[in-house]
């Protein structure tokens, strides 16, 4: 920078005032070098400030799945309001200049890392949510009673002993024939003994059949809800009357289907 001989005069001395006029084009020119500074550095705040804001939405997004899934009352945690804190500093006179810039970064640290951990508890709750409709849980039928349990008994036409792999619920005849967890159908055939009966991969290793059935309404290769009509009451194959057999698998291994029919879903 350019500096003025104080020694010469303003008046008359054309040296000082092109000195004078050098210097105010210097301090131009780091005004307009110190204005572009600051806005380049304010255009990346913005984007950042921008960046923020979309990272706050997406939890925001997944707090309310979270809250939906698991049942919790956002309300109850007042999130629009500033929580309320407090504390002794040592001395009124202690303040330090906040640097904007780490304290920028340390929120967008921050808030990656609740990002990452709230959409790790939204997949561990999405799943164990999806693990329960697929578990099989509830009757097979609306109401009903079970009228042969699982294990060996004396066939009733028969007369013979011989193992039971599942269990009986007499029903009206007609009436429907629910599936008892989400799945995808692997049988829908007419089948010896069974009569027309369906059979229900839900994953997990987990399967259900349910047989004597009057008339099945679903093909194999369709996807099922839990609650979902699947067959109609009936008395086909070996029957005495109208009843579903219910079987429950794990693992291809016949279960005792009596634990599933309490179970909550």
């Amino acid at each position: 920078m350019s500096q003025i001989d104080r020694a010469l005069n303003p008046f008359v001395d054309p040296e000082y005032r092109i000195a004078v006029e050098t210097r105010v084009n210097e301090q131009q020119e780091e005004m307009l070098k110190t204005r572009e500074y600051v806005r380049q550095h304010m255009d990346v705040l913005g984007r950042r400030i921008g960046s923020l804001q979309a990272q706050v939405s997406r939890i925001k997004a997944v707090e309310m799945r979270i809250a939906e899934t698991s049942g919790v009352n956002l309300s109850d945690f007042e999130f629009e309001q500033d929580p309320p804190i407090g504390g002794a500093s040592s001395s009124e006179s202690d303040s330090e200049e906040v640097d904007i810039e780490n304290a920028i970064r340390e929120i967008e640290k921050e808030l990656s890392i609740r990002e990452s951990e709230i959409a790790a508890v939204d997949f561990l709750l999405s799943r164990n949510n999806l693990e329960s409709q697929q578990t099989p849980a509830g009757w097979p039928v609306k109401g009903g009673w079970v009228s042969s349990s699982f294990g060996s008994r004396m066939h009733p036409m028969t007369g013979k002993k011989q193992f039971h792999r599942g269990v009986d619920i007499p029903g009206k005849p007609g009436a429907l024939v629910l599936a008892v967890a989400d799945g995808v159908v692997v049988r829908s055939e007419k089948n010896g003994n069974y009569g027309w009966m369906v059979e229900i991969d839900h994953g997990d290793s987990y399967t259900t059949l349910y047989g004597h059935n009057r008339k099945n309404l679903v093909k194999v290769g369709e996807t099922v809800v839990k609650g979902q009509g699947i067959a109609e009451i009936g008395s086909t194959g070996r029957s005495t009357g109208p009843h579903v057999h219910f079987e429950v698998a794990k693992d291809n291994r016949n279960i005792n289907p009596v634990k599933y029919l309490y179970k909550k879903s």
